[in-house]
């Protein structure tokens, strides 16, 4: 298996990144949370790969963590979700988030993912349950315990169709007094920053 591929970043776009190494253009397919890590073009860049092997097609996946690919991998194991599945999860969901959405059985919240119906969301709850522990050795623990304003902020803004990369972003960029904000009034800023780095 290929473990990563370390070189210089000559291509990016939210879906895939090309680094050259050995004189060789590598193409990897990546999610979006692995894209907004990703060096300026021309710099070195190293990213953790995983070679997919199918009937009709061979790709490499570039993940900026460990996390991220350990997520990948669990996902393309389950029945009926590819690796175009599992790289829009990943792209749409932060780890943390995920990882409360199943052990708490949040249909709602993995069917926000594009691609992912209630049959999907209910067999990757069901399939994950007892697995989804694993992840806990690759994410910072600070991370999954984020205040419940954080997480119901992004729950409650997703289903109003914003993008949960956004809405991370601006959450991290808050300082501490404006994240201890109740829900609503968290909400109301989170919406106007968006708005506001938008014009």
């Amino acid at each position: 298996m290929i473990e990563y591929i370390s070189g210089i970043l000559k291509q990016k776009s939210p879906v895939k990144a090309i680094i050259e190494a050995m004189g060789i253009g590598w193409e990897l397919r990546i999610p979006i949370s692995t894209y907004e890590t990703l060096p300026v073009l021309g710099q070195p860049c190293t990213l953790l790969a995983y070679l997919h092997i199918s009937q009709d097609d061979i790709r490499i996946y570039g993940f900026g963590s460990s996390a991220e690919r350990e997520l990948f991998q669990m996902l393309t194991r389950i029945s009926g979700i590819g690796p175009k599945i599992a790289l829009s999860i990943l792209s749409t969901l932060s780890i943390p988030a995920f990882v409360r959405a199943v052990n708490s059985g949040e249909e709602g919240m993995l069917t926000k993912v594009p691609g992912i119906g209630k049959k999907s969301a209910q067999r990757l709850i069901v399939e994950l349950k007892d697995g989804i522990h694993k992840l806990m050795d690759h994410v910072d623990q600070k991370d999954l315990v984020l205040g419940d304003s954080s997480f119901e902020v992004e729950n409650a803004m997703i289903s109003l169709g914003f993008n949960a990369q956004q809405i991370r972003r601006e959450l991290s960029l808050m300082d501490e007094a404006t994240k201890n904000l109740n829900t609503e009034e968290l909400i109301k800023e989170t919406i106007k920053r968006i708005y506001q780095r938008s014009k």
